[in-house]
Order: structure tokens, then C-alpha cells, then sequence
């Protein structure tokens, strides 16, 4: 999708559609929608006073103009009420508008950002909400379907500029253009189905990134790995014929300073649950079981082009957790780089497992602030759903920046405890640590065994367990993958960069 910036007036602009807002508590059109109105005679007012536009949220109704302004047609969205109104809920709305107008094979969308909106918002979000609404809500993926002669895409989005400034506006498009490419790749990624995401193939399109970057790289194979005693991750991919990969990407933007974030996000291109294996159910969702990773790399591409004064080390433990001959078993007892030793008391708890020997290496590498990724535990759904992510800390003050950087890029997330009585769950009888303690208590089980290897280094575990994939096409999500925690780790880039 192409942009372009216009300060032409909005009502003379010839294009295949204009959104126009409204909101279901005022009694009148007012602004550039009250002009829209009369130029086409109050049409939309007499459909306002039949009761066929509320103005409710996400509502969507298409006005034709039938030649009396330069635009074709006139989308009419509903933003609620007014007084709700956030940028995340105007993203939402956006979205939602633009999927509609794909809908209809529309290839030219135009939107105005005026004088009223930048009463509410800065200028710059406003021209990023836009273009991310537009880029994510215009997101499918469909590469494998036979295309129909009639494919509807939406071609060309304007953005017309009244009384704000145009410069802001341009800076927003640019980095909104950037959040929203790495969050639709990372939506690529994970809805790739297994035989075409390997270990292997993942390891390629870190490579791919790191050569448009010109970033530092480096993939671990499994004699490198054995090497260094990464046992953990080892007994997880063990039972795969595909190999393991360790995917280690380096952004030094501050190469001045001591400080890096480490990146770490989970690779598990499939799983199966291992010898104690998941239930039917759903099982073919689990090719997204790398949403971690997914997500990492593309954060990774989007640093690579905003160029921030930071230095990021993204770790990706990458491998199947399959049953085979060869498949670890409950009971085992093994190694991990850091030297603590680990019980398998469940093989489905294997994300702990390949991200604990991550985290250690992550911080051997040089990282002083880690923030993992990961869909780790179906009991952070019990606890929040499918729209908030889990939170879980060992520094108070770190934990503040990633709320910072969550709430600046729109993305819902929530603490939850690790209180040292858990600290009971992860104790072994027969090793330092234990992967599984039943049920009660899961996400805080997974998260308080990633602690022990994060020790003191200022550490934020997200599980994306409920919120990497959507069952339905709502706001600016697509069904499948979403992206989630993408333009999180990217604002905290951004963030650390500017200190």
C-alpha cells in the first residue's frame, strides 16, 4: 500500500472513498463531515434521523456522492461515544473501515486528519495510528489459496493534512509504516505453516534480516550447542529430525556503550507436546508456537531501519518438540548452560526449557536488560483472556519501562505475581529445578522457573500464550497470528536508545 500525504481540502479531493467519523453521543454532523453532509444535499443527516447510522463503534455504512464532490463514495465510521475514545480504539475503528473497503474492491482510501483531532492527540501518533490501522487492517494471508481474477486490494491511501502540521504527520506515517510491516511479517511467519518454517528456514530469514541490516549473526548448530552444555534446549529438539538452531542477531547502534536489551523470543516451529502429547484439538495451531521468535525478528527489521542509539541482542532458540525414539522423557534429568540442572517432569513444558538455555547465553553474550517472548502457558488465558498479555518481572523499574513502551504502542498487558512462596513449585528432589508442578498456578510456574536463569539481570517474561493468534477478524487483527507485543519491543527500543 502506497501513501501519500495531501493539503488539499479533503472535499475536493478526487479519490474512490473518504472516511468521514461520527459518534453515536452528538446530535449533529459537525466538522468536515458536517461539509461532506452538504454538498450531498444532508443525506447522511436523513440517514442519522432514521436511525440507520448510530455512530455505534466499528459501524460502517457507504454513502455514494453520485457526482456532487470528486469522491465516489463516502465511508461513514462509527467511533462510540466520544468520550471513550483512545488512539487504540481509533486504530481499532480504522481497521475496521478498511477491511471494508477492501471488501468492496475499493483502491484508493482516503482519510483526513484535521484541526479537531489534533485538539486530542499529537499530530505524530495520529499520522502512525492511521497508516498501522490501514496496513493491518488491510492484512491476510492467503499465499497457498488459488487467487481469484477478482482479487480486491487496496492500492493507494491518502492522507489529507487540514491546520496540523505536515511535517509531524509525515514523521508519524513513516514510523506507523514501519511498526505495522514488522508486525504483518511477523504475522507471516507464524502463520506459516511447519514444513515451510523449519529450524532451518527460520535461521535463513534471521540471515535475510541481518544482510539488509548489515546486523552481526550468528547460528548455533547442535555440535556448537553440545559444546556448550545447552542441554535443555538440546533435550527438546532431540526428539525432531530437524535440527536445532540458536539464532543470535546483534544491533549495535551505541557500540559507545556497555548496555544492551536482549531480545529473547521462543522458536518452537512445532509442537506436539512431546511423549505426553497434546490433545487433537487445534493441534495444527501449533505451528505457531513461535510466535516468540516470530515476533523478535520482526522487531529486529523494524530496529534495523529506525536505527536507534541502542545496542539489541536478539537470542532465538529454535527447534520441534516431536515424539520419536529419540524424544526426551518425563523423569530425565538434564544440563543447561547456565550449570543448573533441570527435571522433566512434563515434555509440553518445553518452552521453559529451550528458553532458559537461551536467556543464560543471552546475558553471556553481554545483554543487561532481557525481555522474553513467548506463547508459554494456555493458563495465562484462564487468568486474562485473548487481548491482554502476561507480565512477570524481577525489577520493578525495568517492569515500568516495558509498561511505558506497551502503553506508547498501543498493546494491552498485565502483571501478574512472583512471589517467592512460588519459588516451591520449580524445586526438584533429585535437581536444582523442575519444569512442571501440576496443575495451579502455570503461567506463574513457567515464568518463575525462567527467573532462576535470569537471576539478577533486570528480566520481563510476556506470555503471548492468548494473545499471538485471534479465532476472528476483529479490530485490526485478521484471523490468525497477530503480531502481538511487536510494536512493544520496538517502543523499547526506541526508548532505551533515547536516554
Amino acid at each position: 500500500m502506497q501513501f501519500k500525504v495531501s493539503t488539499e481540502p479533503i472535499i475536493s479531493l478526487a479519490t474512490d472513498c473518504m472516511i468521514i467519523t461520527y459518534t453515536e453521543d452528538r446530535d449533529r454532523l459537525r466538522g468536515l463531515a458536517e461539509q461532506v453532509d452538504e454538498k450531498l444535499d444532508h443525506r447522511i443527516s436523513q440517514l442519522i434521523a432514521e436511525r440507520e447510522i448510530k455512530g455505534e463503534f466499528g459501524e460502517v455504512t457507504i454513502v455514494h456522492t453520485w457526482g456532487k464532490i470528486p469522491a465516489k463514495r463516502v465511508l461513514v465510521l462509527g467511533l462510540g461515544k466520544e468520550e471513550k475514545l483512545t488512539l487504540e480504539k481509533a486504530r481499532a475503528a480504522f481497521a475496521i473501515a478498511t477491511r471494508k473497503a477492501k471488501s468492496i474492491g475499493i483502491k484508493e482510501l482516503t482519510f483526513a486528519i484535521t484541526q479537531k483531532y489534533k485538539d486530542i492527540w499529537n499530530p505524530v501518533d495520529l499520522g502512525q495510528v492511521v497508516v498501522e490501522a490501514m496496513m493491518l487492517g488491510a492484512y491476510e494471508y492467503s499465499p497457498y489459496k488459488k487467487k481469484e481474477k477478482t482479487e480486491h486490494k487496496i492500492e493507494r491511501a491518502i492522507v489529507a493534512v487540514d491546520g496540523i502540521s505536515l511535517s509531524a504527520v509525515e514523521a508519524g506515517i513513516e514510523r506507523g509504516h514501519i511498526f505495522a510491516e514488522a508486525q504483518n511479517l511477523a504475522r507471516d511467519l507464524t502463520n506459516t505453516p511447519a514444513n515451510r518454517m523449519t529450524p532451518a528456514i527460520l535461521a535463513e530469514k534471521a540471515k535475510e534480516i541481518a544482510r539488509k541490516h548489515q546486523m552481526e549473526i550468528e547460528i548455533l548448530e547442535k555440535d556448537q550447542l553440545e559444546e556448550l552444555n545447552m542441554g535443555a534446549f538440546l533435550g527438546v529438539a532431540q526428539g525432531s529430525n530437524e535440527p536445532p538452531k540458536m539464532i543470535i542477531l546483534k544491533y549495535l547502534g551505541a557500540p559507545d556503550c556497555k548496555d544492551a536489551i536482549g531480545f529473547i523470543g521462543k522458536g518452537i516451529t512445532f509442537d506436539s507436546g512431546g511423549i505426553q502429547l497434546k490433545p487433537e484439538k487445534d493441534l495444527d495451531e501449533m505451528k505457531g508456537d513461535m510466535a516468540g521468535a516470530a515476533v523478535v525478528l520482526a522487531a529486529m527489521n523494524a530496529i534495523g531501519t529506525l536505527k536507534p542509539h541502542v545496542n539489541v541482542i536478539a537470542v532465538i532458540p529454535a527447534c520441534e518438540n516431536m515424539v520419536s525414539g529419540h524424544a526426551i522423557h518425563p523423569g530425565d534429568v538434564v544440563d543447561t548452560f547456565s550449570g543448573k540442572t533441570v527435571e522433566i517432569k512434563h515434555t509440553d513444558a518445553e518452552g521453559r526449557l529451550i528458553l532458559a538455555d537461551a536467556i543464560s547465553y543471552a546475558k553471556y553474550l553481554g545483554a543487561t536488560k532481557l525481555v522474553d517472548v513467548a506463547t508459554l502457558t494456555g493458563s495465562v488465558i484462564s487468568a486474562l483472556g485473548y487481548s491482554i498479555t502476561g507480565l512477570f518481572t524481577n525489577n520493578e523499574e525495568w517492569k515500568k519501562e516495558v509498561f511505558a513502551a506497551a502503553k506508547i504502542a498501543g498493546e494491552k498487558v498485565w502483571e501478574l505475581p512472583l512471589d517467592d512462596d512460588y519459588e516451591e513449585l520449580v524445586k526438584s528432589d533429585i535437581a536444582d529445578l523442575k519444569n512442571d508442578a501440576g496443575f495451579g498456578a502455570g503461567a506463574i510456574q513457567g515464568a518463575m522457573f525462567l527467573k532462576q536463569f535470569a537471576e539478577d539481570t533486570p528480566w520481563v517474561h510476556l506470555d503471548i500464550a492468548g494473545t499471538a493468534d485471534t479465532k476472528e477478524t476483529k479490530g485490526i487483527h485478521a484471523k490468525g497470528a497477530t503480531g502481538a507485543m511487536v510494536r512493544t519491543l520496538i517502543s523499547i527500543a526506541i526508548r532505551f536508545g533515547g536516554k
